[in-house]
């Protein structure tokens, strides 16, 4: 297999609103401890929505955001011979980049603790202008760490993939850090966008009773979601704190949810939260990505609950197969994660990210 030649596009951020520049770099032969990846598919993500609005800074230079590539092995530099977990890379692998770099010395990393690094730094935290050029997700070409990358198994769909690979393990961590889902237990899920509908089926996927609470303005959010088979879904638009509870307390002789995942990203959703779950209850909390304002809690609710909040802003790399494997066990399901899928080139990148930020699309994805 030869290694790509010419130039690719890549779309550029400069800035806070500002809309993004295609333009066409080069494509060159990595260097050691690399590897060129073509695109196949790479999700806009919450968190490329609160960079665009300003809502988390970035370097003043021209970089390449996005951080959910899914590419092809294209070429290979030298020293490389594994993933990043140790597994056998060759040209024409599928894989999942990881952007994250966690600095390996701060007390967190020492204890083992690389998802809750003190000093993570970014893959495409580097100015486009400067060769290579292609640091970030939103391109038709890759540069990464070969030690940043995770090797598709065999039987899983790289478009489902697509889905919510950031999403995906960064609900799988929260669940780690709060005991696991067990059987039985009842889960509320706070959002059916693309975290909510993993979450959804990741609990599902434990023998858990599962209420649903979000939007029914999308069509297809909701025929994903009931393919999932929730309990009981409920519109946040008409059901207050009450009234959810009423719902809860028919489903269980405890005084609420067992766990609630929070992922809709609403600041609102976070006190909704902690009145719904039961005594020694868990509440991951993996959605609040940004700052959107403060809310007004009761912390009474913690301390006579016994509340447990469990935060998770990042993952593993293991996490990332965790992911990769669930999709494999369910083959039945990867159509659904497909579908949730809504494709868009490089040169429309400006189309993409106006229609995740207007809810058009559940996921949009630019592919090759």
């Amino acid at each position: 297999m030869k290694m790509t030649t010419g130039k690719r596009k890549a779309a550029i951020f400069h800035g806070a609103g500002k809309p993004f520049k295609v333009k066409s770099y080069p494509v060159s032969a990595p260097a050691a401890g690399m590897v060129g990846l073509s695109l196949t598919a790479s999700g806009i993500c919450g968190t490329d929505v609160h960079i665009h609005d300003g809502r988390l800074g970035m370097p003043d230079f021209p970089l390449i955001i996005g951080h959910e590539f899914l590419g092809k092995v294209d070429a290979i530099g030298a020293d490389v011979t594994q993933d990043g977990l140790g597994r056998v890379l060759a040209k024409g692998d599928q894989t999942v980049a990881c952007v994250a770099i966690p600095c390996g010395v701060c007390f967190n990393c020492r204890r083992g603790e690389t998802a809750s690094c003190m000093a993570f730094g970014v893959t495409y935290a580097q100015n486009a202008e400067e060769a290579p050029h292609f640091f970030g997700g939103l391109a038709e070409y890759l540069y990464s760490p070969a030690q940043n990358l995770v090797r598709l198994p065999d039987g899983v769909d790289a478009l489902a993939a697509a889905a919510v690979p950031c999403g995906g393990p960064t609900v799988i961590r929260s669940c780690a850090y709060g005991g696991g889902l067990k059987a039985g237990e009842l889960v509320v899920v706070q959002g059916n966008g693309p975290l909510g509908l993993f979450a959804l089926a990741w609990a599902k996927a434990h023998d858990c009773r599962v209420v649903m609470i979000g939007s029914a303005t999308n069509p297809l959010r909701l025929e994903l979601m009931q393919a999932w088979k929730p309990e009981l879904f409920l519109d946040y638009r008409k059901a207050d704190a009450e009234a959810i509870k009423r719902e809860l307390s028919r489903m269980t002789d405890a005084d609420g949810a067992d766990v609630v995942i929070e992922t809709s990203g609403a600041r609102d959703a976070f006190p909704l939260g902690l009145q719904l779950l039961r005594k020694r209850g868990r509440y991951f909390v993996p959605g609040q990505y940004s700052n959107s304002g403060a809310v007004t809690i009761e912390p009474q609710l913690i301390t006579f609950q016994a509340l447990q909040i469990i935060g998770s802003g990042q993952y593993t790399m293991a996490d990332i197969l965790t992911y990769l494997e669930f999709l494999a066990r369910h083959p039945e399901w990867q159509p659904l994660f497909a579908k949730m899928v809504s494709k868009y080139r490089v040169d429309d990148v400006n189309q993409a990210m106006a229609d995740a930020k207007a809810g058009k699309v559940i996921k949009a994805v630019v592919t090759a």
